[in-house]
């Protein structure tokens, strides 16, 4: 076998790992995909805490919310209960993003450690 044939089958096989990469790389889309719905819903309360100005609002508030969404704002909820959610959707958005951080340092880490090898 000629160095030529041998060093393409070497390439080859190496090229080959993409599935792996790719295998590898779901749990991070999928982690980066939940930040950043996270973020969004943050960015949404962030607009729809500024339509409140007081206690007062919250019927009338509900009322708006529930043509989107009819079945969420069936029950009113208090202006303590809401911010108890986005204080709860806050702390999710802070562990996702630092749970996404970590795993991608541990898979840049692990590449960086294979590749060396």
């Amino acid at each position: 076998m000629s160095d030529i044939m041998m060093t393409n089958r070497i390439v080859q096989t190496h090229l080959a790992s993409w599935r792996y990469f790719a295998a590898l790389s779901l749990p991070l889309m999928l982690l980066f995909f939940i930040t950043h719905y996270y973020c969004w819903r943050l960015w949404l309360d962030e607009r729809l805490f500024a339509l409140l100005n007081n206690e007062d609002d919250l019927a009338e508030f509900d009322r708006g919310m529930a043509q989107l969404w009819p079945k969420k704002f069936a029950r009113p909820r208090s202006l303590a209960d809401r911010l108890h959610g986005t204080r709860v959707m806050f702390y999710r958005a802070m562990i996702s993003l630092l749970v996404l951080w970590l795993v991608s340092l541990c898979s840049v880490s692990y590449l960086a450690l294979t590749l060396v090898e």
